[in-house]
């Protein structure tokens, strides 16, 4: 191929690569080692009450020659990432003693522990890492499960029923996050359907929403829901291209339904796998939606919630840029060894 085809071809992604990942990303860096504020002065006012008048100090912006704010910018280095990863409550936790209960009884391995996991995920990053990875660690396997199930009954049933069971399986898939959160957060409200009917079969008055274990476990099951689709509709399409003959050849060979499925279909459809389970990682260490509607981050935070929280309530782009690049760097270490799986596989199948 020519060179200038190649260049042809390439440099409009070379370049879209570039404004749309590049420089974004070069940027939430340069931000993250640098702090920067308003310069302010105190000046005194009087202030009238009923009761007299008094003087207060009250801060006031500078103004430059042109009548802006002055703007002071510090370099900060890594402190902004030492603030995020709240790195003085860490060391301060892990050096607690922890030999001797409040009771005064001497405390086993497991109780010092669970008491310094504790202390660990009350620090506001630990504790939004912690959940992030249980969401992520729980919802895979689930929906790999459930995606497969449905694509296989799926392609079962007659080609008349599969238009119709397609567009309901992908239902939650369309339903955009934020609506699909709140839909089935009203289902569990304390006078909702479904806390209604728990309570009738003699379950009892269950506050979904007032504790912090039943507020995760919907969290996981929204994300169970909102993903289980797309990895139906990539495995269905994947069925469709199982070659007949294998599957015809191990029938006649004496392979049971089962282990047709586990020596012809899965193995085919493993590249498929490893495609869906690399993006429901990265979707699943960015939730966000479910936490904002859920808990707003009371009983279940993520690091996603926690970079807006920075940015919505502290007002510092600088520390959250540094919370971004650590849920970054994150999702890179969560999908290195997937990528390297799938590097050795392609160079082994063209060696």
């Amino acid at each position: 191929m020519p060179f200038r085809t190649f260049l042809g071809f390439v440099l409009p992604s070379v370049v879209a690569m570039l404004m749309l990942i590049a420089l974004p990303l070069a940027g939430v860096v340069y931000l993250s080692l640098w702090n920067s504020y308003t310069k302010t002065s105190f000046v005194e006012t009087t202030v009238r009450t009923p009761v007299g008048t008094r003087v207060e100090r009250r801060p006031v912006a500078e103004l430059d020659a042109a009548g802006n704010p002055v703007i002071v910018r510090e370099w900060y280095g890594s402190r902004n990432f030492e603030t995020v990863l709240g790195a003085s409550n860490l060391a301060e936790a892990w050096e607690r003693d922890r030999s001797v209960s409040a009771t005064g009884q001497p405390t086993s391995a497991w109780q010092r522990f669970t008491a310094l996991f504790r202390d660990v995920t009350n620090v506001k990053f630990w504790g939004a890492l912690e959940f992030t990875l249980l969401y992520t660690a729980v919802t895979t396997p689930i929906i790999l499960a459930l995606g497969f199930l449905i694509a296989m009954g799926v392609n079962s049933v007659v080609r008349e029923l599969k238009g119709v069971l397609i567009f309901a399986s992908l239902l939650p898939f369309i339903v955009t996050p934020v609506v699909g959160s709140l839909s089935i957060k009203w289902l569990f409200l304390d006078n909702a359907i479904i806390t209604v009917w728990l309570e009738q079969l003699g379950f009892g008055k269950i506050y979904f929403m007032q504790n912090a274990f039943t507020t995760r476990l919907l969290i996981i099951l929204v994300g169970i829901w909102k993903a289980t689709p797309f990895v139906f509709i990539v495995l269905y399409a994947g069925l469709q291209t199982v070659p007949s003959e294998t599957r015809e050849a191990a029938i006649i060979d004496g392979a049971n339904r089962w282990q047709t499925i586990r020596h012809v279909i899965i193995p085919h459809l493993m590249p498929l796998f490893v495609f869906v389970t690399l993006i429901h990682l990265m979707d699943a260490y960015r939730v966000f939606e479910p936490i904002l509607v859920f808990s707003g981050g009371q009983g279940a935070d993520s690091l996603q919630h926690l970079t807006y929280k920075i940015l919505s309530d502290e007002q510092n782009f600088h520390k959250a840029s540094a919370a971004a690049l650590l849920m970054v760097l994150g999702i890179v270490v969560l999908l290195v060894p997937l990528i390297i799986k799938t590097y050795k596989d392609q160079r082994r199948a063209f060696a």
